[in-house]
């Protein structure tokens, strides 16, 4: 009886191993399809994961980055030019009025002013000084034209750095002759400037 057992048992055993081999023969033809079918799935020229992207690269120890230079608006302002009057000096050294007695000359009021006065160019160029005029109250007089062949009677063209002293003559009539004669002040309009003088009164003219 035990030896048909022990055969038994042997033939079972082989029949087993017999079956585990096929089963493990079967598994491995099978895995080799799934393979197969799995890499014909697969699109071209992609293999595996996704390839990373490179990554950036990193600049050089040193070196600079290149920036644009910035603009700058410069807004320069125009020098304004000197006035030339500016630069002249003015003094009244003198001023005095003389009545006319005369029949005429009483019944108009009529008087001469007189202005003695020096100016000096402090600057670098000549300038030419208009006409210069007397001022009383609200009436301006100018030079009297008839003087103007008397010498020193106006000013010639300014030189640098050279003075003149001129004494200039005014005629005078109706209520500016009581004006100054009451108030004895008057004011020369000369190089864009308004001097105030003091006036003397003097005796009349013969």
């Amino acid at each position: 009886m035990r030896p048909r057992r022990s055969r038994l048992f042997v033939l079972g055993l082989m029949k087993f191993l017999a079956l585990v081999t096929v089963a493990g023969g079967v598994g491995v033809a099978l895995g080799m399809v799934l393979t197969q079918v799995s890499d014909d799935k697969q699109p071209a020229g992609s293999v595996g994961a996704a390839t990373a992207a490179p990554p950036a690269t990193a600049a050089a120890p040193g070196a600079t980055t290149p920036t644009t230079p910035a603009t700058t608006t410069i807004t320069t302002t125009p020098t304004a030019t000197p006035d030339p009057l500016d630069q002249v000096r003015l003094s009244v050294l003198d001023a005095r009025l003389f009545t006319d007695d005369t029949p005429s000359g009483a019944r108009e009021q009529r008087a001469r002013v007189t202005v003695r006065i020096r100016a000096e160019n402090a600057g670098g160029e000549s300038v030419t000084l208009a006409r210069p005029m007397l001022r009383v109250g609200n009436v301006r007089i100018p030079t009297d034209p008839d003087a103007d062949a008397l010498p020193g009677a106006q000013f010639d063209p300014l030189q640098p750095a050279v003075p003149q002293t001129v004494t200039l003559r005014f005629s005078l009539a109706g209520e500016a002759t009581p004006k100054v004669v009451r108030d004895r002040r008057a004011r020369v309009l000369i190089a864009g400037r308004s001097l105030a003088m003091r006036v003397k009164v003097r005796a009349p003219t013969g």
